[in-house]
């Protein structure tokens, strides 16, 4: 009965975010951020949990049928977000910190080694929200792989009262996607030096959120679909 529920799920979630998500229109900066280093794959995306909403559909708007690797908990909850990650058609690697955590880090590994792009919220599975754990960190560090930061905001939303705060979309609102300059870990470094970047890569999704809130505060009227502005943002 848990497994038929969470495919039940997953096909309502995957129905809700297409609806809902192509209604709003979307604006973006650092788009050519990402679209430089999509094309070469070996990219860790990392992003508060409590945006994973939009940023699934953007990334399958988006990847021009790459594939993505999600980690997930081994969590009975963990089951239903590994069923809407297969239903979107991504892949999914389970495990977290407190189990199982060494054999998802070697399977996280091996999808990066062979050019794939890997989904991590820094902050999860379970907090403390907004605060960037290491775990992240030790992954770029062990693999080479860039930590690209995303983050997002809408002007029609609401959170709901989980420990994350998690933003769900309203329909016909406006989105504004905000990609950072990718960080690249060095392989030998300290403990002392690992906290520096923990705190390098919190500090720059914090920056994220603050670019999005001012993007949305300020309509922009008469962009054309390829316009850039000052900051390299695009109207789609």
């Amino acid at each position: 009965m848990h497994r038929f529920l969470t495919i039940i799920f997953a096909s309502l979630f995957h129905a809700v975010l297409k609806l809902v998500c192509s209604s709003n229109r979307l604006t973006t900066s650092g788009r050519d951020t990402y679209e430089t280093y999509a094309e070469q794959g070996g990219n860790i995306y990392a992003f508060w949990h409590n945006r994973l909403f939009y940023l699934a559909y953007f990334y399958l708007r988006e990847s021009r049928g790459r594939k993505l690797t999600m980690l997930v908990s081994l969590s009975r909850d963990g089951d239903y977000g590994a069923a809407v990650v297969r239903r979107l058609g991504q892949d999914v690697v389970r495990g977290s910190s407190s189990r199982g955590g060494a054999q998802a880090v070697r399977q996280l590994a091996k999808k990066i080694a062979g050019g794939g792009d890997i989904a991590l919220t820094p902050d999860g599975p379970r907090g403390p929200a907004f605060t960037v754990n290491e775990g992240v960190i030790k992954l770029a560090q062990i693999t080479g792989a860039r930590i690209i930061p995303v983050s997002f905001d809408a002007t029609r939303k609401r959170h709901l009262r989980s420990w994350d705060r998690f933003l769900l979309l309203r329909p016909f609102g406006r989105v504004h996607v905000a990609i950072g300059e990718p960080l690249v870990i060095p392989r030998r470094i300290t403990p002392r030096d690992r906290e520096r970047w923990r705190k390098q890569l919190q500090e720059r999704l914090y920056g994220l959120d603050e670019v999005c809130r001012q993007r949305l505060a300020t309509r922009h009227e008469g962009l054309s679909q390829t316009a850039t502005g000052p900051v390299g943002e695009r109207v789609h």
